[in-house]
């Protein structure tokens, strides 16, 4: 029983290890090497930073995958991936209307259209789907019989240093960088992780927390 226990909490450690694997791998030498395309930028190479994104995105959609053969039936029940619920449906609504005016504005006042639709790809499937599904979701299934410190408190620590390359902008990784990221990012992220956590499993569903955190991430559309 014992035994048990300790491989669902590695297995949710070692998901997002893999993850963490990925950027350290591919994304990480790609930066070091001037090769990470933006997506501020798609439009100079849509086909080059669409490669790059699915590139990422591979592992998700391979869990999804393993997941959806392994639940069957009660796939989407079990993975939050439901929409059910009068205010769960007008959150949903007023979220993606959000989302919707945000990409009417920018297609209005900004330059590069493309690169603000690819964005509006990146950031809802590519990142906030990714994130979400991997951490709040996966991660979650293998901990749900835990207590809510462990169920948090894993998951959303390894979301947070998932952010570490990220949060020192894609430059070399130093010491003194891992320091700045420990000493103000770590907790920030991991904070944020857990409200949309909370928010899922208050909510019933996977998809506000995708939205939330799309229209979080996807505003930085305004500064393009």
């Amino acid at each position: 029983m014992k035994n048990k226990h300790l491989w669902k909490l590695l297995l949710p450690i070692g998901l997002c290890a893999v993850e963490f694997m990925i950027m350290a791998c591919y994304l990480y030498p790609k930066a070091q090497s001037g090769e990470l395309l933006s997506v501020r930028h798609a439009s100079e190479n849509l086909s080059g930073i669409l490669g790059q994104s699915v590139v990422t995105f591979l592992f998700t959609a391979t869990l999804l995958i393993l997941f959806a053969l392994h639940l069957k039936k009660d796939f989407a029940r079990q993975m939050y991936l439901r929409l059910e619920g009068k205010w769960q449906r007008i959150t949903a609504g007023t979220l993606l209307l959000g989302i919707l005016v945000l990409t009417g504005y920018c297609l209005i006042v900004k330059e590069d259209k493309v690169s603000i639709l690819f964005s509006l790809l990146y950031y809802s499937v590519f990142v906030a789907f990714a994130e979400e599904f991997l951490c709040r979701d996966a991660c979650t299934w293998f901990l749900r019989d835990f207590d809510w410190p462990v169920r948090y408190l894993i998951p959303n620590v390894c979301f947070a240093l998932l952010h570490v390359f990220s949060a020192v902008g894609w430059q070399q990784v130093t010491g003194a960088a891992l320091f700045r990221f420990a000493a103000s990012d770590l907790l920030g992220y991991a904070i944020g992780g857990c409200l949309l956590q909370l928010f899922k499993e208050k909510s019933g569903t996977l998809w506000l927390p995708v939205l939330l955190h799309t229209l979080m991430d996807y505003s930085v559309v305004l500064t393009y």
